[in-house]
This record gives structure tokens, C-alpha cells and sequence, in this order.
């Protein structure tokens, strides 16, 4: 008796483990599938994919990702205008330094097959992903159908807005959508052309605007000295450049008098004012419009830039031919109010930014020579 009941209880005990392993297992597997849905390769962002992504990290699953770009600014100079800002040159005024000749021109690419073709769009990361995501998801049919192509993907980065064009500059995408002195900065160096501008409602142009919490220490742009301030991208023309040249003007050097930050896109900079974690940002005058009227009246604003050209949409210059012009057709049809979230679209030509030039030109002239 005492040898059947030890047997059955090894038998039992045997059973148990068995059960008691079974549904460890079947918990390790739920426990760690979230895990295993993050760490997918990286694809590109399908517009056919976007309606079914739910979760944070099943939204970031795809995208062409690029290294992330360094920026040095340890041979930027102190300013050397005066306190009040009376010797600063005003664009119109500046007289700008000869320019180097341009590069000649490469030949258009050979006609392609478009119904072959799958388009990688570009996206400098302006604003958080998903809501690039959920204004660009339209367009992204729209440029389909119209273009006759397979397909047309967004291609963007978390990180940097120069790895956009970067990709552009080695053909891994087709088309960029810019701002006008990011476009500027590559140009003749990547052999870039413009193909179109965005138009919102009936404005070709945008500001940045320099905002500050209403009860923080900056209360005046003047007082961003000595103060800590946000700032978007070293590439960002209503998040960098154009209110440098401001600050510029007063007197202010923000990388001398002030501590600066990167944030990679203006909501973040928005994000970082509201919480109190910087004195002072920059960010596109349009991002305001996103807050309710309790958050609104928990900021200030302290100066808005000169007008900027609006965004552009870029090539190399060796594009397809026929891609180059089927896009642009495309581009050039969008109605207004017809696609949630899209601006119009205007044929753009270089000397439609000859005033951004001039305002990148002077900053530059204020950095040592060698």
C-alpha cells in the first residue's frame, strides 16, 4: 500500500510540474509579445498600415531611419553687435558677399515605368509622428492614384531633419518635403531642385514665433540672455534660423548668452514651455493653434519672425523625367479643403528664395573666418 500511494504521488507530482510549467509558458508568451511587436524591422510608413496602428509602439514599428547628424557649434562666435542691437544689419540693408558660381546643372533621368514604381516620400519630423502620420495619410492615396504609381510611402526620421536629405542625396528616396533653408543648405552640394511649394488657405508663407511661460523669468526677448531656450532643428527655418537672425539683431547670441537645446520637432519645444522645462522656445506659429485657451493662457509671446517661404517639395535633379512631372501634376491638383490636413500646392522656382538665402548668407558672415 505504502509503494502504490508513493507511486501515485510521483505520478502526481509529475502531472502538476507538467500543468504548472504550461502555464508558465503560456504567460512568458503574453507577457512578452508586446516586446516582440516593438522590435520589428524597420519598413517604411504605409498609408494602408496607419489605420489599423492602435498602440505607441505598434505606431513606430516601420520607418527608414537615418544616423543620427552631430552638430558642433563650438566655432560659433560671440555676438559682436552691440547690447542694444544698432549696428545689426537688416537683410534688405546687408550687403550680401558674392556668392560662389553654382554647380552645373545635372541631366533629367531617363523615363521609368511608373506603374513599376513605389515612391518614397520624405518628411522632415516637424511635428510628433503620429500626426505627421494622420495629416499625410491623404495625400499619400491621393499622390497614388493620381501618379499611376504602385505605391507611395513616407519616409521620415525621429531624429534630425538633415537625414531626410541626406537619403534624397543617395537615392533612397524620391521626393522631400523641406523647409526652405533646409533645401538651401543641400541644393548645389546635392544637386537639388524645387518641384513645388505648400500653400495654406491662401498663405505661401509662415513664422516662427518665440513663446515663454507667462510667470517664467523671460518676459521680453531681450531676457532670453542668461536663460535657457529650445529651439527645433539647426536645419528648421521657423525653428532656428529666422529667429537666430532676430536675436541676432537685438544683440542677443543664444549659443554665447544662453543655454540652447535641440528638441527635433515643435511640439516638443511647445511641450518643454508648457511644462516649465526651459525659459524660452521657437516653434512654428501654427503649432499655437493646437492648444486650448486654459494652455494658452499659461504662455506668453515674445516676438514673431519675418515671414518664411513656405515648405517645398524637392528632387535630385536627375529624377525621372516623367516621376518629376507626373508628381508635380499630381501635386498641382489637390483642391482645397479636399484632403484633411493637406495644404495646396504652386509650381516653386529657385528666386522664390532668394531672401531666405539672404538671411542664411548673413548669419553665416558672422562666424569666424579662417
Amino acid at each position: 500500500m505504502c509503494r502504490a500511494r508513493i507511486h501515485q504521488e510521483a505520478i502526481f507530482m509529475k502531472f502538476s510540474f507538467k500543468i504548472s510549467l504550461f502555464f508558465a509558458l503560456i504567460c512568458c508568451s503574453l507577457f512578452m509579445a508586446p516586446q516582440l511587436s516593438f522590435a520589428q524591422d524597420d519598413t517604411d510608413y504605409n498609408s494602408d498600415d496607419y489605420p489599423e496602428y492602435e498602440e505607441e509602439q505598434d505606431f513606430f514599428r516601420g520607418g527608414y531611419y537615418e544616423d543620427d547628424v552631430e552638430y558642433d557649434f563650438s566655432d560659433y562666435p560671440g555676438d559682436d553687435l552691440s547690447e542694444s542691437g544698432e549696428d545689426a544689419a537688416a537683410a534688405d540693408s546687408y550687403e550680401q558677399p558674392v556668392a560662389a558660381p553654382r554647380p552645373p546643372a545635372l541631366q533629367p533621368g531617363a523615363p521609368i515605368k511608373l506603374a513599376e514604381k513605389s515612391v518614397r516620400f520624405g518628411r522632415i519630423p516637424y511635428l510628433s509622428m503620429r500626426d505627421m502620420m494622420t495629416q499625410a495619410v491623404p495625400l499619400l492615396r491621393f499622390l497614388q492614384k493620381q501618379t499611376g504609381v504602385k505605391e507611395v510611402r513616407l519616409v521620415s526620421n525621429r531624429n534630425s531633419y538633415a537625414s531626410i536629405l541626406d537619403a534624397l542625396a543617395r537615392g533612397n528616396i524620391d521626393f522631400a518635403w523641406v523647409g526652405p533653408t533646409a533645401y538651401l543648405n543641400r541644393r548645389d552640394q546635392d544637386h537639388l531642385m524645387p518641384v513645388a511649394k505648400a500653400k495654406f488657405g491662401e498663405a505661401t508663407a509662415y513664422r516662427g514665433v518665440f513663446i515663454a511661460p507667462a510667470k517664467g523669468k523671460v518676459q521680453g526677448l531681450e531676457d532670453i540672455k542668461g536663460s535657457s531656450i529650445a529651439f527645433v532643428d539647426p536645419e528648421s527655418a521657423s525653428g532656428y534660423i529666422y529667429p537666430l537672425y532676430l536675436l541676432k539683431e537685438i544683440g542677443v547670441d543664444p549659443h554665447k548668452h544662453s543655454k540652447v537645446y535641440f528638441l527635433k520637432n515643435h511640439d516638443n519645444v511647445l511641450r518643454a514651455v508648457l511644462e516649465g522645462k526651459v525659459d524660452s522656445g521657437v516653434c512654428l506659429e501654427e503649432t499655437l493653434k493646437k492648444l486650448n485657451k486654459a494652455q494658452l493662457d499659461r504662455i506668453i509671446i515674445l516676438g514673431k519672425t519675418n515671414e518664411i517661404p513656405s515648405d517645398v517639395i524637392v528632387c535630385r535633379q536627375d529624377c525621372p523625367i516623367n516621376l518629376r512631372e507626373k508628381f508635380l501634376e499630381a501635386l498641382l491638383q489637390v483642391k482645397p479643403e479636399a484632403l484633411p490636413g493637406s495644404p495646396t500646392f504652386l509650381p516653386a522656382y529657385d528666386e522664390e528664395f532668394d531672401s531666405v538665402l539672404a538671411v542664411m548668407r548673413y548669419i553665416e558672415s558672422l562666424k569666424p573666418q579662417n
